[in-house]
């Protein structure tokens, strides 16, 4: 996308720009018009699936949370929604219970702000939902069915009706104790939990169905160098889509997998990649985020688990400063900054972008 002779429109609030094609025959379609594009409901919750078949739809839902529209397809990157709920909380507009359309669910990491949600949404839409081993007893435990389960550990391919998947093993986040402690010193200062909320805050830690610590030899029960999951999406119009939802340092798997795609001659259309610092650490996640972005080469780049909400554990992560080092150090990568709901609606065909902000 993006790219020097393909046309594209790039619009921020609704406000298309405009680029001439050069040497370019596709047919052009009107992005803004498509229903999707025009509204900030998610297809997973009832509201419009694009009526061309070269149109792809992208939503941000908090969090590491995406959904992918296509073809008639609807994917969700991670389910953990109702950011609203205590002790944490900022609502984005959609909880678990509005959500009732899904064809399968992606889990990138197994810990509980990231699949929480996977076993109810995969009830009541048949979704499956594809995991690592850390995270199967708490889809059981709640009585997924066993059709539903797909087990991944990195090194998939998986066909699906009308897209493959692609797995790596990644490395999740690192999250220095120390790092930690200093972060929540500092905001127990700056906003600081009622003791309500604090309350809150224990019972919610006893809910999360993974332990931060694991045995790290074990595969079954670690999540930070077994259970995370780097997902590269193929549909077969031949738009391909890269997600990962933590911001750990690059594995040699997801290396891997990224030099073998760009060896046959792909490309990466769209990259969602983690951006974050357990130590609130700017340049540091900066720099792990733009070295993952140097392997995967996208053409269009969204963060994930860069916002969390008010009262979050982790810190909110600005973006203009990762934005401008992209901008710098991987040129071909144009940022993408995306309110809740909104959608990023994409010509598979011309490299056309759409992307409202502000639809109604």
């Amino acid at each position: 996308m993006f790219r020097e002779k393909a046309a594209f429109s790039f619009a921020i609030g609704g406000l298309v720009l405009a680029v001439a094609s050069v040497g370019l025959q596709a047919q052009s379609i009107q992005l803004d018009r498509e229903a999707p594009c025009q509204s900030l409901r998610p297809a997973s919750a009832g509201g419009p699936l694009p009526s061309s078949p070269d149109v792809l739809v992208l939503r941000y839902l908090g969090r590491a949370n995406y959904e992918v529209d296509y073809r008639g397809k609807v994917l969700l990157l991670d389910a953990y929604y109702d950011n609203s709920r205590p002790p944490f909380g900022e609502p984005f507009g959609i909880k678990e219970t509005d959500i009732t359309r899904a064809d399968a669910i992606l889990v990138g990491h197994t810990h509980g702000d990231h699949f929480l949600d996977a076993p109810a949404i995969a009830k009541r839409t048949g979704a499956s939902v594809f995991l690592a081993p850390p995270g199967l007893k708490y889809l059981r435990d709640r009585g997924l069915v066993e059709s539903q389960v797909k087990t991944v550990r990195g090194g998939e391919t998986i066909q699906q009706d009308g897209y493959t998947i692609q797995t790596a093993l990644g490395i999740h986040m690192p999250v220095a104790p120390a790092d930690l402690a200093d972060y929540r010193a500092f905001t127990a200062k700056t906003d600081p939990l009622t003791d309500d909320q604090q309350k809150q805050l224990v019972e919610w830690r006893k809910s999360q169905p993974i332990a931060s610590v694991q045995d790290f030899d074990d595969p079954d029960s670690d999540t930070i160098y077994h259970g995370t999951i780097v997902y590269s999406i193929t549909f077969d119009g031949g738009f391909r889509l890269v997600y990962s939802d933590t911001a750990g340092v690059l594995s040699n798997g997801e290396r891997t997998l990224a030099e073998s795609i760009h060896a046959n001659g792909g490309k990466v259309d769209l990259a969602i990649l983690g951006y974050l610092d357990g130590g609130f650490s700017v340049p540091r996640a900066t720099q792990r985020t733009v070295a993952r972005a140097k392997v995967w080469q996208p053409a269009i780049f969204l963060p994930s688990h860069h916002h969390d909400g008010e009262k979050a554990e982790l810190p909110d992560m600005p973006t203009a400063p990762l934005f401008e080092a992209l901008r710098d150090q991987v040129p071909q990568a144009h940022s993408v900054g995306l309110l809740y709901r909104a959608a990023v609606c994409v010509n598979t065909k011309t490299d056309d972008v759409f992307i409202g902000n502000y639809a109604r």
